[in-house]
């Protein structure tokens, strides 16, 4: 009789966590601004352009420091006697920056107003199962002439 008692008072209070357990939906909540970016009231085209979106806005992209190549050449100068150019001295040095550039995007497109930010709006993007991605740009080059008289 006792451990009916029991079942039965400790029963509402598991029905009621088991109620307000969290769902695993990898980071997508189902709400407004998600309708906003997944929904399909626009047609296929604007789903494509829409997914598209997401996934450039969930990508970072990484620009690897720039490298300067310093080119130092003598002034072409002829030779009085036949006119001839003479072989230009070429001097190449290179140098490095030191630190990458990460740029993550943060604006949100305008079809997706009833999203609050960007933290919302990445959360719409992850149901459709847009992930988080870097991509890594050219390592930008400088090049300095330097000319030698």
């Amino acid at each position: 009789m006792k451990s009916v008692l029991i079942t039965a008072a400790l029963l509402p209070l598991a029905l009621a966590a088991a109620a307000f357990e969290p769902r695993n939906n990898n980071g997508c909540n189902d709400d407004n601004c998600a309708r906003a970016v997944t929904g399909t009231r626009r047609g296929p085209e604007s789903m494509s352009a829409f997914r598209q979106d997401c996934t450039s806005f969930m990508t970072a992209t990484v620009t690897p420091p720039a490298s300067t190549v310093i080119v130092t050449t003598t002034a072409d100068a002829c030779d009085e006697e036949d006119e001839a150019p003479q072989t230009p001295l070429r001097r190449v040095q290179q140098r490095r920056a030191e630190e990458a550039v990460t740029v993550f995007p943060t604006e949100v497109p305008t079809y997706a107003s009833a999203c609050s930010g960007a933290v919302r709006y990445s959360s719409a993007c992850s149901c459709w199962g847009v992930t988080a991605a870097v991509t890594t740009a050219p390592t930008p080059v400088i090049t300095v002439t330097i000319t030698v008289y």
